[in-house]
């Protein structure tokens, strides 16, 4: 685990909820670059990419309207991207930014939240289109 790994996880430990919202600010952009790094480390979801559409797109949208210019100009160039490599770097790139974007500006671990990250959902445009290739099979015809 890198050094900022461990920190963004002590953050998380001290500003996330179990479950819910966020009280503060700090916690709730935590939680949302919590949810862009845990999806992709655990299913390889990415943000604007296939089912990453749902489990990323609206924590995304919330850290560009609350993060600095730097974290907003790296979830637009995260938006979509296919390449593993380079999105596994844009992940590392993010938690690296955050931390320091939090331990730069510690009243944002009192500053009081009243959004919750799920409420940038965009119904029409974080659903995964993809259909199962299955659906399209038909059970009677022997292949």
């Amino acid at each position: 685990m890198t050094a900022n790994e461990t920190r963004i996880s002590e953050l998380f430990d001290e500003l996330v909820p179990m479950e819910g919202k966020a009280d503060t600010v700090a916690g709730e952009i935590v939680r949302a670059v919590n949810r862009i790094a845990y999806r992709n480390s655990n299913d390889g979801d990415r943000i604007g990419v296939g089912y990453g559409k749902e489990t990323c797109n609206a924590p995304a949208r919330y850290l560009q309207t609350v993060g600095n210019v730097t974290m907003r100009n790296l979830i637009s160039d995260m938006w979509g991207m296919w390449s593993e490599r380079l999105y596994d770097a844009a992940v590392e790139t993010l938690i690296a930014v955050t931390v320091k974007y939090i331990d730069d500006h510690p009243e944002l671990k009192t500053t009081a939240n009243d959004q919750d990250m799920w409420d940038y959902r965009i119904p029409s445009e974080d659903e995964d289109c993809w259909e199962d290739e299955d659906e399209d099979y038909d059970e009677e015809e022997d292949y």
